[in-house]
């Protein structure tokens, strides 16, 4: 059996750790097997049904909501909730922006208005959530909710960055 060198055992004990964390992570969001249509089917296709806008970003692409999650409880989410959910979609949309940038060589704020949006309307959806009981409203009223939130606040980045870009330049 071949030995492998303490740094690369190291590497993948590390790495073991976390598939086995987000693993844990992603079967309590509902997710029975990965990278299958019923994985994809969920995360991408059933996560529009959710009761309620807080609950819809739980579901949502399990593998960045995962690294997501791991801001959120670095900047103390357990604790304190509000500021480290809204810290962490912005931060969310800052490195979505940085992905972007190289792509269309000229920085926009757009994604980062976007999801400081997502992280108000998300922050209000958990407040409201005992108030509203969306888990008893229809299934399409859910999508259509969540759907118009998504488009509501895409549409505040763009208006926002045409307002900072006219403001700047």
């Amino acid at each position: 059996m071949r030995q492998h060198p303490p740094a690369t055992r190291y590497w993948r004990e590390i790495h073991a750790a976390w598939m086995a964390d987000y693993k844990r992570f992603a079967r309590i969001r509902g997710f029975r097997s990965f990278n299958d249509w019923p994985y994809h089917r969920r995360s991408f296709i059933e996560c529009w049904a959710e009761p309620g806008f807080h609950r819809f970003w739980q579901v949502w692409n399990p593998g960045i909501a995962w690294f997501a999650y791991r801001l959120f409880l670095l900047l103390g989410g357990r604790k304190r909730w509000v500021w480290p959910t809204f810290a962490t979609f912005v931060l969310n949309g800052l490195l979505h922006t940085l992905v972007v940038v190289p792509f269309t060589r000229t920085w926009s704020t757009t994604i980062i208005v976007t999801f400081a949006c997502f992280g108000i309307l998300t922050v209000a959806s958990r407040y409201l959530a005992r108030f509203l009981r969306q888990d008893t409203w229809p299934v399409i009223v859910n999508v259509t909710v969540n759907v118009l939130l998504v488009i509501a606040s895409f549409d505040l980045g763009f208006r926002a960055n045409r307002l900072l870009m006219a403001w700047a330049g």
